[in-house]
């Protein structure tokens, strides 16, 4: 099972770090590490580098798209995609902060939909130390 945390990069941090992720993902994973006691270091540090999401506004546009397009259903603040061709189960979850995909896959059907609404968002598997910038899961995906 994989879990994905997506962050919606400023500006500023996504052409700095676009050539060296590697750095980025460093990062984010010493934030997701950090102590409670260095809670608020590591707040300020996480606002510096990402822009909040719009939840409210994303979770309407990707309920009203995706409802049309595919295997999909939507039970709270989850979105949950079960296709059945490609035996994916896959539960989006917005929030302000970020947006957590939990998939059975190593690539999950709701990148290409994301993409459409930040080409910003850097994508992060704590567990699996796995990172990248989602515009480059396109750019391999095509190939």
């Amino acid at each position: 099972m994989r879990v994905y945390y997506i962050f919606s990069m400023k500006d500023e941090f996504a052409s700095l770090y676009q050539d060296q992720p590697e750095l980025l993902f460093q990062i984010l994973k010493q934030i997701y590490y950090m102590h409670e006691c260095d809670l608020e270091y590591a707040f300020n540090l996480f606002h510096q580098l990402t822009q909040q999401i719009g939840k409210t506004s994303l979770d309407r546009r990707l309920f009203i798209e995706l409802h049309k397009k595919m295997p999909y259903s939507k039970s709270g603040n989850q979105h949950i995609m079960n296709n059945l061709y490609k035996d994916e189960v896959s539960i989006l979850v917005v929030k302000n902060s970020h947006i957590l995909i939990t998939s059975n896959h190593n690539y999950s059907s709701f990148f290409p939909y994301l993409l459409e609404k930040d080409h910003h968002y850097f994508v992060c598997d704590f567990s699996y130390n796995d990172y990248f910038w989602l515009k480059q899961v396109k750019t391999l995906e095509s190939i």
